[in-house]
């Protein structure tokens, strides 16, 4: 028996529609308490309770975090209590009943300086959600059983940002992409796939889901413009620095 903690997320959702799918026996957790049931337990890690946890899992895959880099930024403390403290506290639980651990983490760990990083390379974060994802890795990584999956940007059909494309695009109105900031878009397909894997083989170690490359939001939304069958002159290219940010050079990930 597999658990999703975190139920609720874009990823925790699909993993679960795909273990429906597929007749996976699974549990996937809520936080909201009218929406709980006997197999879908409630696991708040804001505020933790050990009540829920009553079933011997065989794997348990973390999905659940405060995954917002200015949220972790404003509410530092706040948001390191739930990424790291009671995410270790509830997995470290978990473990010592026998659980396999997979860990959702990011490319933030790094400072993103280079491309593809490995996994054996040096954590560098340098935003405040990287370095809880980092804190929580090398927590983690004392754990029996555990596998450490970094994620670099993944693509579903609700992100908000493909969201307002598609509305602005439909009234024949441009969209705004940044030229100077990067990612390395991985669909949630085959992100739920690589978990899917790990919770069948339970290898321990590290991971990485990436896309293959970099490329900056305006050539991601001109790539999505055409595929679309709309015109590439619908696409205002922006700069990040005009409103402050200071993205990383490179997000991509070395798949080994």
């Amino acid at each position: 028996m597999y658990l999703i903690v975190g139920g609720d997320s874009v990823i925790g959702k699909a993993l679960g529609n795909y273990w429906e799918d597929n007749n996976t026996d699974f549990h996937s957790s809520t936080r909201k308490l009218a929406l709980s049931s006997e197999v879908r337990p409630f696991i708040d890690l804001e505020n933790l309770d050990f009540s829920n946890l009553d079933y011997g899992y065989d794997v348990a895959i973390l999905c659940a975090a405060v995954s917002s880099i200015a949220k972790c930024e404003l509410h530092k403390k706040r948001t390191r209590i739930i990424n790291v403290i009671n995410t270790y506290t509830l997995l470290e639980k978990l473990s010592l009943l026998g659980t396999h651990i997979i860990f959702l983490s990011s490319n933030q760990v790094f400072d993103g300086s280079k491309p593809l990083n490995k996994t054996s390379d040096r954590k560098k974060p340098v935003c405040e959600y990287g370095k809880q994802k980092a804190e929580a890795e090398d927590l983690i990584s004392n754990l029996k059983k555990f596998s450490i999956l970094r994620l670099s940007k993944v693509i579903h059909p609700n992100l908000p940002i493909l969201i307002n494309w598609s509305e602005s695009l439909e009234m024949g109105q441009q969209i705004n992409a940044f030229a100077d900031m990067s990612l390395s878009p991985i669909d949630i397909g085959k992100v739920v796939l690589k978990i899917d894997s790990l919770a069948k083989s339970k290898v321990v170690g590290i991971f990485h889901c990436s896309g293959g490359v970099d490329m900056s939001y305006y050539d991601y939304a001109i790539q999505y413009v055409k595929r679309f069958g709309h015109s590439e002159n619908l696409v205002n290219k922006e700069s990040c620095k005009s409103i402050g940010l200071k993205p990383p050079l490179f997000t991509s990930l070395s798949p080994h």
